[in-house]
């Protein structure tokens, strides 16, 4: 309750001035951003398993930003109509993060939506944030560590310059871990029902070293805790998590990461992450290890064949035991979905792509090449028994998808219009890993891709 307490204290003195930059600083504008949004699929694309049916996603938002002096408040809302969307797709997409999926009374058309918000307060070498929007620590398209692949959470905290080499963040959260609260249940039942579920908090903390200019090194580490909001032992920043979660009783789930960035020249950066979920060093090079790791090595290139092109590649390798606790509640999920890697664990993934602007046309192709396997619950109990499974061994889902799209701007870009298509190779399709019993259906399918978006900036001075 005093950690609890200390959080509340902290941000009514950070809405304080938030309050006072905002009563008495009027020069710059509030700049609202209505937008709207169709996107048609022919087949489908990874929006359903079946091998033909169209697909629809259509969004209505309002964004808006508003700069003070040192202060920036930027946020969306997001409303979205979806026909033939599978809900079990959505967790084996890497473009779409759903909180609540729901279908219109009498209809097959389902609707979701999302609000996000930021407050930040920068001054000098120090900024604080706090709001409900997506943290991402990693260079890649789907980092090992913090991703955009979960919907977005409440969080708060701060980024510190604490010399010209070193910089420090930290935040600390609340996370969706969708195991129903019975005890509350009573509560939420009288006409009709709803469910309440256990709170899931996250506390994670970064530190950046940048020795010389072109050479960065990132160590992660992240603790997730359930059944209680805010713990005041992983309120100090400094301390390692690993060390205070051994204090407290070791319940907890600690994670590490490691990443390294390297800008070759003034066109090519690569760079390679570690994620550490458990290890025993002397077990390391045993076929029975403890090695519950996650790695991942890229490069992203600009300018590379002609001007402003961009060429990114990458593989990401995830072991069946990261991710996971031996209490569920400690899981690494939001919403179900891995805070990490997009496809989650025991999976991996080699991705290409190449960004081609060429005559007020940008033209966008990938190539994915992805497959996951099982995560069954004796796989969990057997791999705190140091019980040997051998990768991919069993049942397994895996895609290939060829894509092309052709993005043009109009009006100054208040409109985009894209065209494209892609080749979809689907294997067992429908496959759910947590009851690998439940087998799918292979797809092999090309599907069109055409969409429409509009966005325009108002401004009131």
């Amino acid at each position: 309750m005093y950690s609890d307490h200390l959080l509340i204290k902290s941000m009514k003195k950070l809405l304080f001035i938030i309050n006072i930059c905002l009563c008495f600083g009027n020069e710059t504008p509030l700049i609202f951003f209505p937008q709207v949004s169709s996107n048609y699929f022919s087949s489908g694309s990874i929006n359903h398993m079946s091998q033909s049916g169209l697909s629809t996603i259509t969004t209505l938002g309002l964004g808006a930003k508003k700069s003070e002096g040192n202060l920036l408040v930027s946020g969306l809302f997001q409303f979205s109509s979806a026909q033939n969307l599978n809900k079990r797709s959505v967790y084996f997409n890497p473009d779409l993060n759903i909180e609540m999926h729901r279908k219109y009374i009498d209809s097959d058309i389902s609707w979701f939506e999302s609000s996000d918000l930021k407050i930040e307060y920068s001054k000098d070498s120090f900024s604080i944030f706090f709001g409900k929007f997506n943290t991402i620590w990693g260079s890649g398209k789907s980092s090992l560590f913090l991703s955009n692949n979960i919907p977005s959470f409440p969080h708060m905290g701060f980024t510190w310059d604490l010399t010209s080499e070193l910089t420090l963040d930290y935040l600390v959260g609340s996370l969706t871990s969708n195991i129903i609260d019975s005890t509350k249940s009573a509560l939420y039942k009288n006409i009709g029902s709803r469910n309440n579920y256990y709170t899931r908090s996250i506390v994670a903390h970064r530190l950046v070293w940048k020795p010389i200019e072109s050479i960065s090194f990132k160590a992660m580490e992240s603790v997730i805790f359930g059944n209680r909001g805010i713990d005041i032992h992983y309120l100090l920043p400094f301390v390692p998590f690993w060390s205070m979660q051994h204090y407290t009783g070791d319940l907890d789930n600690v994670q590490m990461c490691g990443e390294i960035n390297w800008n070759l020249n003034e066109n090519w950066k690569v760079f390679g992450s570690l994620f550490i979920d458990e290890w025993r060093p002397e077990w390391t090079f045993n076929k029975n290890n403890r090695n519950w790791f996650g790695w991942q090595i890229g490069g992203i290139g600009n300018s590379i064949f002609t001007a402003n092109d961009r060429l990114r590649f990458e593989h990401t390798w995830t072991d069946h035991r990261i991710y996971r606790h031996r209490f569920r509640i400690n899981d690494s999920y939001s919403f179900q979905y891995s805070l990490g890697f997009w496809a989650g664990p025991h999976a991996e993934e080699s991705y290409l792509s190449y960004l081609l602007p060429i005559k007020g046309y940008n033209i966008y192709s990938y190539i994915s090449k992805v497959k996951r396997g099982e995560l069954t619950d004796q796989m969990l109990e057997g791999q705190y028994q140091n019980i040997y499974y051998d990768r991919f061994s069993n049942t397994l889902e895996s895609r290939f998808v060829a894509s092309i799209v052709c993005t043009k701007g109009f009006l100054n870009d208040k409109i985009l219009l894209k065209i494209g298509g892609e080749w979809i190779d689907w294997k067992n399709a429908g496959f759910d890993p947590l009851q690998s019993t439940i087998s799918g259906k292979d797809v092999s399918k090309f599907s069109i891709l055409i969409s429409v978006k509009a966005i325009t900036p108002i401004s009131f001075n």
